[in-house]
């Protein structure tokens, strides 16, 4: 059996965390994490027309940020399940 080619893997997670009357709506794009460590580019409801902002979190931190938006019931595009494995490696 031949093992699978390496761009059969995604390099990034597409999320979008619903905003509400308080807070603004967000993209991302997730990398894989790397030492504990994640980079993300994300636009927001307030910067759609932008190249986005691109910054290194922790994943426990990220997670834990998707984790509040999503006890808040607050949209997410995604199931924890998935979001927690990408993060958690």
């Amino acid at each position: 059996m031949t093992p699978p080619l390496a761009f059969d893997e995604p390099e990034f997670l597409t999320l979008r965390v619903g905003g509400s009357p308080t807070t603004v709506e967000r993209l991302m794009l997730i990398g894989r994490p790397r030492q504990g460590t994640v980079r993300v580019r994300q636009w927001t409801s307030n910067s759609w027309n932008t190249e986005g902002e691109v910054f290194e979190v922790a994943a426990a931190t990220l997670l834990a940020d998707i984790q509040r938006v999503y006890d808040a019931r607050e949209q997410v595009s995604e199931e924890m399940y998935g979001i927690r494995r990408w993060l958690t490696g």
